[in-house]
């Protein structure tokens, strides 16, 4: 008798599986519903097979068991699992194994359920033939004969009669969950809520950031501080990560934090209580206001920028603020795929892309300062992570052009591609980009260049459609033509906008459900990269994944974050109030989450899951 060892079965193990259940098993191979498939191995070696998987829709014995209505019975059904197959294989029998693999497989059974479909089960149900199994096993694992059926079964959604009457077994995997499948309210073991993803706690080392925030200037005079910047900053990220939308509800999540994690930050111990205190609402907002934004905004950046080349860097490389690096592959990876030299990435299926940025302003509507004018920044949103690593502010929307060089000068964007809206297709942009910094450029272009707006519309106009795709979503059916016309070097008159190379042009139909079209617009865009380096579809992934700072930062930011309503107009708070927004997003995008409101919902209800998602 050798080491008893069950287990799911692995994705390739599958067909091995199915063919023996066919082989072994009067009732085949066929599982319906949320199925688990388990083997049981000794000494390495199969030697039974279970699987799991929709509990019979209706049971008399169960139904007077549990004495539920219809509703209860449709709404808890999921929560019982089936045991739809058992067999032991002929070859490996011996006595009391049978009762020994289902022991084995009971006590994993809802843990393994909770993590393949998301919800834990309560109880275990299965029916033997009298005719062919006495149920010993079963009785062995502890389950209950409650009766026996009146021989229908259910065939194409109705009830047939066949005249096999089978015991029906039952067996809790939980003392209370008989109370809880027949309560009146669902208790939280019933919820059928996915688990948020893990976050990657190697991918954040929040320590590091505390330690650069110490090299922060504190505006504020020595006499009479309590709190340390750093940790009033930590608290501010806290907040934002549990949802906190003001100033007024930093200062209450603040309030409310336990010792333990005031500990785990490092805030102050009273010296009349011997407790740790949190920062006040209102030390907060003083801090927040008289703090240098463009500094703070240098540091969060930097750390941020350092978190997305951790995951592309091998071991031994220090993080910098370096886009470029996020081109160099994991040490195995390039072991696994030496047949290649392209280092540019991108998912399964998908198009091979560089890595790419985008650059975009974004007012603070609420934030009113002197003379009426509104607070607005400008931000450097990553296209892959959706992680903000640059912002500044400027005075107006009209000054945005002068903040295109200072807001990318200290990153190294080397192989990357910068796009930007109309508003930043400039000569000196374009010079700066690709003499300097060797990076790649795709501008939207319109009538703030007339001469290339129109020479791109004479070369474009006979162009065929190079690619299109179509979208289904929000109540409309979005449908998008690609054209692209390379720059011939023999054309005269030359384009006089530095290096470009070809001119896209993207016609988008909106139609409803129905397929009606709504409206039609097309829009013109002007790139250096050639027709070697991209191609229509790449082009076409580089142009919409642009709208990524929009969609996955400044939509985020006014609707879960309620920014445009946010009145903080005072010093330096909107600004800081934004980079503290983005940091708070771009954890959470790091984190593995792409919705950001279920995201803080979900760190909302405890506490200790943003210190575990920061690390500390």
């Amino acid at each position: 008798m050798g080491s008893l060892v069950v287990r799911p079965i692995l994705t390739e193990e599958r067909q091995r599986f199915d063919e023996t259940l066919e082989a072994e098993h009067w009732l085949g191979a066929r599982l319906v519903g949320e199925v688990l498939r388990y083997v049981a191995t000794e000494d390495g070696e199969w030697c039974a097979l279970l699987g799991f998987g929709a509990s019979a829709l209706c049971v008399r014995s169960r139904e007077a068991l549990l004495g539920w209505s219809d509703e209860q019975r449709q709404r808890r059904l999921p929560f019982i699992t089936n045991n739809q197959r058992f067999c032991v294989l002929a070859a490996r029998r011996r006595p009391n194994l049978a009762s020994a693999v289902l022991g084995r497989t009971l006590r994993r059974l809802s843990s393994d359920f909770k993590a393949r479909w998301g919800h834990a089960v309560l109880a275990v149900e299965t029916f033997t033939d009298p005719a062919l199994h006495v149920g010993t096993c079963y009785q062995a694992a502890n389950f209950t004969a409650l009766g026996t059926t009146s021989g229908y079964g259910r065939r194409s959604g109705r009830f047939v009669y066949h005249g096999v009457k089978k015991v029906y077994w039952f067996r809790p995997l939980r003392r209370d969950a008989t109370a809880l499948l027949t309560a009146a309210f669902d208790h939280p073991a019933l919820s059928r809520r996915r688990a948020m993803a893990a976050p990657d706690l190697n991918r954040l080392d929040f320590s590091t950031l505390l330690a650069a925030l110490n090299t922060l200037q504190d505006p504020r005079r020595r006499r009479g501080i309590r709190h340390r910047l750093p940790q009033i900053l930590a608290v501010a990220v806290i907040a934002a990560l549990r949802g906190a939308t003001s100033l007024l509800a930093m200062g209450q999540v603040a309030a409310e934090l336990e010792t333990e994690a005031l500990t785990r930050l490092g805030c102050r111990v009273s010296p009349s209580t011997g407790l740790r205190e949190a920062p006040e609402e209102s030390t907060i907002r003083r801090t927040l206001r008289a703090i240098n934004a463009d500094a703070l905004d240098k540091i969060v950046n930097t750390w941020l920028a350092a978190q997305v080349a951790v995951g592309h860097l091998k071991a031994d490389r220090v993080p910098e603020i370096d886009l470029a690096a996020i081109v160099e592959e994991d040490e195995s990876v390039q072991q696994a795929d030496d047949d290649s030299d392209d280092t540019r990435s991108g998912p399964p299926g998908a198009p091979v892309l560089l890595p790419a940025v985008a650059l975009d302003g974004k007012t603070l509507r609420g934030a009113r300062i002197a003379g009426g004018r509104q607070v607005h920044l400008v931000s450097v949103l990553t296209h892959n992570e959706g992680v903000t690593i640059a912002q500044c502010n400027v005075d107006t929307k009209t000054n945005e052009i002068t903040a295109f060089r200072p807001l990318l000068d200290p990153l190294n964007l080397a192989g990357c591609v910068v796009t930007a809206d109309p508003l930043h297709t400039q000569r000196a942009h374009a010079r700066f980009l690709v003499d300097e910094k060797q990076a790649h450029y795709v501008f939207g272009l319109k009538d703030n260049q007339p001469t290339l707006a129109a020479l791109a519309e004479r070369l474009l106009a006979n162009c065929p459609v190079a690619y299109e795709s179509h979208d289904r979503g929000h109540g409309r059916i979005e449908h998008r033509y690609v054209s692209v016309v390379a720059i011939d070097p023999t054309l005269r008159p030359r384009p006089r906008f530095p290096h470009v190379a070809q001119f896209v042009a993207v016609r988008r139909e909106r139609a409803d459900l129905s397929g009606r079209i709504t409206s039609t617009e097309t829009s013109l865009y002007v790139t250096d990269l050639n027709e070697h380096e991209a191609d229509p579809e790449q082009l076409a992934c580089y142009i919409r994944g642009h709208w990524g700072i929009e969609n996955r930062s400044h939509y985020v930011r006014d609707r879960t974050f309620d920014e445009d309503r946010c009145q903080v107009r005072k010093g330096a708070a909107p600004q800081a109030l934004a980079t503290v927004r983005n940091l708070a997003i771009s954890i959470l995008r790091l984190a593995g989450f792409q919705n950001i409101a279920s995201a803080l919902r979900w760190m909302a209800w405890d506490y200790r899951r943003s210190f575990q998602l920061l690390g500390l």
